[in-house]
């Protein structure tokens, strides 16, 4: 995927991020230790996609910062938008890597929103056996599969596949 060049790093880098459309674009981080401490603890409470300038010099500085504060979301790093050497870093924050060479010229960084881990049952009952049952009677495969799993905190595939075995 290539960003379309436009009037603004940050719609081209929201256009490539893949993130929520929501976004805040904070723009320059200050530099002053407790003051960043403090703005970083209050954007990490915030569910949207957040959209920070950040000069290459500095990158592996907020890099760090980043790794404390927004462990749960995923970042896109990207320098030379729309242009010969374009780069673009997709990762999640907690598994991205320094950088070893110096950077240079600005970055636009886009940090996603809070990624939301899905803790699904691995069984399915024998009361939600006799359900999907009833309900294969009257309805397809696919809204059975969409309400049990949604209903119950199962993943689809186990009720598809549960689904088939109860059809055959």
């Amino acid at each position: 995927i290539c960003p379309v060049p436009g009037p603004s790093a940050v719609t081209s880098a929201m256009s490539v991020s893949g993130f929520s459309g929501q976004y805040l674009f904070y723009g320059f981080l200050t530099k002053k230790e407790n003051e960043l401490n403090k703005v970083l603890n209050i954007l990490s409470n915030i569910n949207y996609s957040i959209v920070f300038f950040i000069s290459g010099p500095k990158v592996n500085f907020f890099l760090t910062k980043f790794k404390k504060y927004f462990l749960d979301r995923r970042i896109l790093i990207a320098k030379e938008m729309t242009k010969i050497h374009e780069q673009l870093i997709r990762k999640k924050v907690e598994s991205i890597k320094f950088f070893s060479e110096n950077m240079k010229g600005e970055l636009t960084v886009v940090l996603s929103n809070k990624i939301k881990e899905k803790n699904y049952k691995k069984d399915i009952s024998e009361s939600v056996k006799v359900e999907i049952k009833k309900m294969l009677k009257k309805y397809s495969h696919k809204d059975v599969v969409e309400f049990i799993s949604k209903k119950e905190n199962l993943q689809k595939k186990i009720v598809y596949d549960f689904c088939l075995k109860t059809k055959n």
